[in-house]
């Protein structure tokens, strides 16, 4: 449970620092192009209660050796108690994502890797999501120490060209689904082992964000919705604010399932 909650507390400032801003952000220079962003990189760390530092996660991206492919990663450890009690758990998340001729980013594969020590043996468990756009095709393969368990596979939806987690976030800053602005609302297609579904971006008006005691009044409040099945939570919900240098500080990931809502931090030697 606490490593899920690491997980989608980084999803939710992968979110803030991979999205385009008007207003405010604007202002500070957070947008970019995807080539500006390689070899950007960020540390998180995960407190809930009155213990710190539980987890930590680490975001960046990077090229690839081929022209306009990128690779991006979410890698997260649980640390001191909370490794012990995990197994020394590592989750990894990464995307394989091509620039396409007009600007935005479509993922290739997405792939999630669990890997921890259970009863003195190690475990390794993951999922890989291929995007075939031509064919409108999700492929989807389970595997158990690196051997494939199951195999299926889903026609993507008329119209749609869902992305995985990561290549959203890229997308977003870029602009691609548009700038964010306050009271703007956006659904990025996307998919996950339950099938195809929606990410919900809500940018927060000022008088919604004060409502928010967690969070300062000023800066920006973002709020976002995934399919609660992908982190075990109980609504999906998580809330991520930019300080006024436009820099992802906080967030607070709602309803874990056996915890509770759960708060997040970029660590200070990244600030």
């Amino acid at each position: 449970m606490i490593f899920r909650a690491f997980s989608l507390v980084v999803f939710a400032f992968a979110l803030i620092s991979f999205a385009p801003f008007c207003s405010e952000a604007q202002e500070v220079g957070l947008e970019k192009e995807v080539q500006k962003m390689v070899g950007e990189n960020y540390l998180y760390a995960i407190d809930f209660l009155f213990f710190k530092r539980l987890a930590e996660g680490e975001l960046r991206l990077s090229e690839t050796d081929q022209a306009n492919i990128y690779r991006a990663e979410l890698i997260g450890r649980t640390l001191g108690v909370a490794s012990w009690l995990s197994g020394d758990r590592t989750q990894t998340y990464t995307s394989v994502m091509e620039l396409t001729p007009d600007g935005s980013l479509r993922s290739i594969e997405h792939t999630s890797r669990i890997v921890k020590r259970k009863w003195g043996k190690w475990k390794d468990r993951g999922r890989l999501h291929r995007y075939d756009y031509t064919q409108g095709i999700v492929f989807e393969e389970k595997s158990k120490e690196g051997v494939i368990s199951s195999r299926k596979q889903r026609k993507i939806p008329e119209g749609q060209q869902p992305v995985d987690m990561l290549t959203a976030f890229y997308n977003l800053r870029a602009g691609v689904y548009g700038p964010l602005a306050r009271g703007a609302q956006f659904l990025v297609p996307t998919y996950s082992g339950k099938g195809f579904s929606d990410i919900s971006v809500n940018v927060l008006t000022a008088a919604q964000q004060e409502k928010q005691k967690f969070f300062p009044s000023h800066g920006l409040l973002l709020s976002a919705t995934l399919d609660p099945e992908v982190f075990d939570t109980d609504s999906g919900n998580l809330y991520f604010w930019f300080n006024d240098a436009g820099v992802p500080e906080r967030g607070i990931v709602e309803d874990i399932i056996g915890m509770g809502d759960v708060r997040g931090s970029l660590v200070e030697d990244d600030l």
